[in-house]
């Protein structure tokens, strides 16, 4: 979106809405000028002229394999365009992206179309030069003055070196050389040949005014560039250090607390950067965390949470840049006339209940102790003990526990906890039945259903068993007829 939103104040309208990759709108037609990343650093650029770019051109077989239209990106600017914004920005600018001449007037039409200027004056045999998108092209003048320029060597200083990192894959970094000359200081004849290289090692040596070195070295080195015009040379060097990811220990985290005309009270975080420790290229990206939850990331350092915290909390500020990432964390406790301990108050707490089949069928149990944020005590509660029939699953600050396997029948679940000023606790009867629908049956008043049935089902088998323990243990009266009158017992 950086880069978008420079194209979009390139073309006179105020910012981008939306990027579309791929030829979302049909492939487009004609030279490839950027066939790789170009690098806005701010975003707040006029002109893709000002961004960090790979040499004008397409390279399929050296910088990329798919050098095509198939890669076209598509750009939706917002707001109305402004013509003559676009017109003032570059009527200002040195002429070294467009044609020159000692021009004292020239129009600019969108960088599609055409450059017209009006030179102040000129002589016969001078060399009109156009440079629009990387391609260079030249002509000389004609006219009836007999004044022709002279055949001359390039002056010194004509030349200037820039060099840009850029990783690649594996986190390769490479070094963009590029020799840059400025129209105005260009010889007659143009300078033709480049060299590129590093105290006698050459890395380029063609009619491309940039080079590669890969992978960058990882000390400092002199970079020399060179050029001639078939009738003298001319010479730049530029010390270059690699830039990588930004150091530790240069962010800082601040707190501040605001308070509204209502009486609100709103906790600002800001990870501060000293300018003079801003890495190259700068940070862009900031991630800002609150007990390991993400509060903001964006390229505001400033993150507003809406209420002023009333307990102790770990901010965690890391800032990225295209090279990696610097970290810095830091704790804000709250002021002792801040503090007002709250005992935490009954029935505060849920026990919520989740069945899950897994492998085999086996049913586990996932247990969750739910309080709602506008029932936390304060201090907020940071102990959760949770167990089942009076076996303990879990004591610890996570609020969730899992039982598995889970048994056929009724078990019954206790969550408690603390915030270290006092506990509350809840309870519930969880059973496991497998229904025509499926799912668990969970249901905190069931507990006095089960346990009257439970007790008349108790008394039943007690009954049964004293009546099958009197008849085993009885004893039988029989008469038997005797030759005599006599009773028989047994």
């Amino acid at each position: 979106m950086r880069e978008a939103h420079v194209v979009c104040r390139q073309l006179g309208y105020s910012s981008a809405a939306s990027v579309y990759p791929d030829a979302h709108f049909g492939n487009g037609s004609g030279p490839i000028w950027m066939d790789h990343r170009t690098y806005c650093p701010t975003g707040n650029e006029n002109s893709l002229l000002e961004c960090y770019r790979w040499p004008w051109g397409c390279y399929p077989s050296r910088w990329s394999s798919s050098c095509g239209h198939a890669n076209d990106v598509g750009v939706r600017c917002a707001g109305e365009r402004n013509q003559s914004a676009v017109d003032e920005y570059y009527a200002e600018k040195t002429l070294t992206h467009g044609f020159t001449y000692d021009v004292d007037r020239f129009t600019y039409y969108d960088m599609t179309s055409e450059l017209t200027f009006t030179p102040t004056s000129v002589n016969d045999g001078d060399i009109l030069q156009c440079h629009v998108y990387g391609l260079l092209r030249s002509a000389t003048l004609e006219l009836e003055i007999p004044n022709r320029r002279p055949i001359q060597a390039p002056l010194p200083n004509t030349l200037s070196i820039d060099a840009v990192e850029l990783r690649g894959k594996y986190n390769v970094v490479n070094l963009v050389i590029s020799c840059h000359v400025n129209f105005t200081d260009q010889p007659f004849p143009y300078l033709h040949t480049y060299t590129i290289g590093t105290g006698n090692t050459t890395f380029s040596s063609s009619s491309s005014g940039s080079a590669i070195l890969s992978p960058r070295p990882n000390d400092c080195i002199n970079l020399t560039c060179s050029a001639t015009n078939g009738v003298g040379s001319t010479t730049s060097t530029l010390w270059h250090c690699p830039k990588d990811a930004p150091q530790n220990d240069i962010l800082s985290v601040i707190f501040e607390s605001r308070e509204d005309e209502n009486g609100e009270h709103s906790f600002i975080v800001t990870c501060q950067i000293d300018p003079d420790d801003q890495p190259f290229p700068s940070i862009h990206t900031y991630k800002i965390a609150v007990e390991d939850n993400l509060v903001s990331i964006s390229a505001s350092p400033t993150a507003t949470l809406d209420l002023r915290p009333t307990t102790c909390i770990d901010v965690v500020c890391t800032g990225l840049n295209d090279f990696g990432e610097t970290m810095k964390s830091k704790s804000y406790c709250p002021r002792p006339s801040d503090i007002d301990p709250e005992i935490p108050r009954r029935n505060i707490l849920e026990i919520r209940t989740r069945e899950i089949k897994g492998v085999g069928d086996t049913v586990t149990l996932v247990i969750t102790c739910h309080v709602d944020l506008s029932d936390q005590p304060f201090p907020h509660l940071h102990t959760y003990n949770i167990g089942v029939d009076n076996r303990t699953l879990s004591i610890s600050s996570c609020a969730s526990a899992i039982l598995s396997p889970l048994p056929n029948g009724c078990v019954n679940v206790t969550c408690s906890a603390t915030n270290g000023y006092g506990k509350t606790m809840t309870w519930m009867e969880h059973c496991y039945e497998e229904t025509n629908g499926g799912g668990p049956i969970a249901n905190p008043h069931r507990s006095a259903l089960q346990q009257s049935s439970t007790t008349y089902a108790l008394l039943v088998v007690i009954v049964i068993l004293c009546v099958i323990t009197v008849v085993m243990r009885r004893k039988f009266i029989f008469v038997k007829p005797t030759d005599g009158d006599g009773i028989v017992t047994g």
